[in-house]
């Protein structure tokens, strides 16, 4: 990612007495994403203890609710507010509108706004949730801003259009932070067996369906696929294919009219129906290079292990949304209302908040932060083989287990003590990447790194893993380098 100055990192300066300084940013620069991306772990590890709170019984009342929430707002949204910043400054080659100040700004208010929204709607203080909304929106919209400005002062980035995914992305963040408020607000006012309750509920139905296709669809969705275009191609340590920047330019829009079309199905259900085929088309468009990228090149890694795992679970998520909505098509066929319909498509969108969270969303973040320690941590060739050494252990098994675990926990015709030790297995599994990220932070630290020959660990020795490399934007010219930033 280019510095301040324009500079790519790593680059020598061409002026004396400048090297010291462009060592001291790139560590600045690290240790700025180490902190953001503990931002992300602290939201995980909360997420995590809600979790065996609702299970073990004091938190029960709140449901899967809040621990989702906490998740996918929180984590969730703090990463693809931090990533999505550092990947438009990759692909437009230019620093950001507002600098890291602003992005620490945003980062700061995502969190802030996230714990008022949280807050507020499990303890009933609708002005609190509002304002967390409120200041949710605020940011996301700021952050639309910045990469607009950024895009404008670009000049002539190869792959500058792939920075649209992110506005458009923080847009539906900012849409579905509002229809969220809305659907808790609606269902606060609604119920009651009158004709009033009646389309109050139909109301708190479609406001639903709109708050949680935007988020998934949009908000996560568009930001991964998106990513995947340069990320996935740098994980493999392979070239980009040629027309895969323009395909994910062109899928783009498809996706956006499916996921409107998808959001607004709990006022006419057959939208939804058309709404996925869409998106899938978009979806299609966008992996369509990746897919011949993994055949070239298959996936040996945690990291991109985890990735294609959790592609196949969005991908066969939205496929049985769309199951879901023609079998509320079906019935309404044979008499059934439009508040019926809705009520059924809202049902098949409930059914799979827990696969698309944990299989798709939770994965892929575990898989991008796998990738990226190695570029947070820094320290050179030997360090970066270390990293991957220790993150990569066992990396098929773990991957295949966790999935399979996730599977159990998720199949309703098993038994409860079934479904949670395989919610056990998949969670225990999970958070091998987070202790094996303080792992490779604590043995680094203490054993220098400045002498790649020597190494920082004799894991490094023992295990010569090749390094992945640091750039997203390697992809590009088809050469890496076995450094970080």
């Amino acid at each position: 990612m280019p510095g301040p100055s324009g500079r790519a990192p790593g680059r020598p300066s061409s002026r004396p007495g400048r090297a010291g300084g462009a060592g001291g940013r790139r560590a600045g620069r690290r240790a700025a994403q180490t902190r953001r991306n503990g931002v992300v772990l602290a939201w995980l590890a909360a997420a995590v203890a809600v979790t065996v709170g609702v299970l073990a019984g004091p938190l029960a009342t709140w449901g899967a609710w809040l621990p989702l929430h906490i998740l996918l707002l929180g984590g969730i949204g703090s990463a693809i507010t931090t990533w999505s910043a550092h990947f438009a400054d990759t692909l437009l080659h230019r620093p950001a509108w507002g600098g890291a100040a602003l992005l620490d700004a945003r980062l700061v208010a995502h969190g802030l706004g996230a714990i008022a929204v949280l807050t507020g709607i499990t303890a009933g203080l609708d002005r609190l949730a509002l304002a967390g909304a409120a200041v949710v929106i605020a940011q996301a919209l700021l952050g639309v801003a910045a990469i607009i400005v950024q895009r404008r002062r670009a000049v002539a980035p190869r792959m500058g259009a792939l920075a649209l995914h992110y506005a458009v992305a923080l847009v539906a963040l900012a849409t579905g932070a509002l229809l969220g408020w809305l659907t808790s607000w609606a269902g606060e006012r609604g119920g009651g067996g009158s004709a009033v309750g009646a389309v109050g509920s139909r109301l708190v139905d479609a406001l639903y369906i709109a708050h949680t296709t935007t988020m998934l669809l949009g908000f996560v969705g568009i930001t991964v696929l998106g990513t995947l275009t340069v990320l996935w191609p740098t994980m493999l340590r392979t070239r980009m294919e040629p027309d895969a920047p323009r395909r994910a330019v062109r899928g783009l829009p498809v996706l956006v009219v499916g996921t409107a079309l998808v959001a607004g199905s709990g006022t006419w259900a057959p939208l939804g129906a058309l709404g996925v085929a869409i998106y899938l088309l978009g979806a299609a468009s966008v992996l369509g290079p990746a897919l011949r990228t993994a055949r070239r090149v298959p996936p040996n890694s945690y990291a991109t292990a985890s990735t294609a795992a959790a592609i196949c679970w969005f991908i066969a998520g939205v496929v049985l949304l769309g199951s879901g909505i023609v079998e509320a098509l079906a019935d309404g066929a044979q008499g059934a209302g439009a508040a019926s319909q809705a009520a059924a498509v809202r049902q098949a969108i409930h059914a799979l908040r827990l696969p698309l969270a944990a299989g798709f969303a939770l994965q892929v973040l575990i898989g991008a932060l796998s990738y990226l320690t190695p570029v947070m941590l820094g320290g050179g060739p030997a360090a970066t083989r270390a990293t991957n050494a220790i993150l990569d252990r066992a990396a098929s098994y773990r991957v295949t287990a966790a999935n399979a675990g996730l599977l159990i926990a998720l199949a309703p015709v098993l038994t409860t003590p079934m479904r949670l030790s395989g919610a056990l297995l998949a969670g225990a599994l999970a958070a091998a990447v987070p202790v094996g990220m303080a792992r490779c932070a604590l043995e680094l630290r203490p054993h220098g790194t400045s002498d790649p020959a020597r190494g920082p660990h004799r894991s490094s020795r023992a295990h010569p893993i090749p390094s992945r490399p640091a750039s997203a934007g390697a992809p590009t010219t088809g050469e890496h380098h076995d450094r970080c930033p």
